[in-house]
């Protein structure tokens, strides 16, 4: 009885460590949505999504790696795996945490990426093509380069982003 006992003692005990390990990925430094390289890293080098791009952690991102993480992006956002984007599906994806503390910057944010939905769908069908998203992402990522060197500084980077 006492080896039953000492078994399902040890049993349980596995399980609850597993599920506290699983339970702290989420905010954990594993990969996914928390606050490691799957999400933002807020005291980190290359704070965001930089790390997360930068595919040979050499502290640049090359345009190779810019184009694979755009497709990367695509490819999660595309609910229906129909190639296109619509409204819905652009907006419902969210790159990072929010906790929606500060509603008026959650509100300028959607806003903003209203207005780059806009901007990629080039021939005004409603829906964004792989293509159009994927020359979003060129758009950004030369814009991002300022010395046009072809490659991504965290300075260049960060600089891109509180613009």
């Amino acid at each position: 009885m006492t080896r039953k006992v000492n078994s399902l003692v040890a049993l349980t005990l596995t399980a609850a460590l597993l599920a506290g390990v699983a339970e702290a990925q989420q905010f954990g430094m594993g990969a996914g949505p928390g606050w490691g390289r799957g999400g933002m890293m807020m005291n980190g080098p290359g704070r965001g999504r930089f790390p997360i791009i930068d595919a040979d952690e050499n502290g640049v991102v090359s345009a190779e790696e810019a184009a694979s993480a755009a497709e990367e992006v695509f490819a999660a956002m595309d609910a229906d795996d129909n190639a296109e984007l619509t409204m819905e599906e652009y907006l419902t994806v969210r790159m990072g945490p929010q906790d929606g503390w500060n509603k008026t910057r959650q509100a300028a944010r959607e806003e903003e990426k209203t207005a780059r939905f806009g901007e990629m769908d080039s021939d005004k069908n409603k829906v964004v093509s792989q293509a159009e998203f994927i020359a979003g992402a060129k758009a950004r990522f030369e814009a991002a380069d300022g010395d046009k060197d072809g490659k991504v500084t965290p300075w260049e980077w960060r600089s891109q982003q509180w613009n």
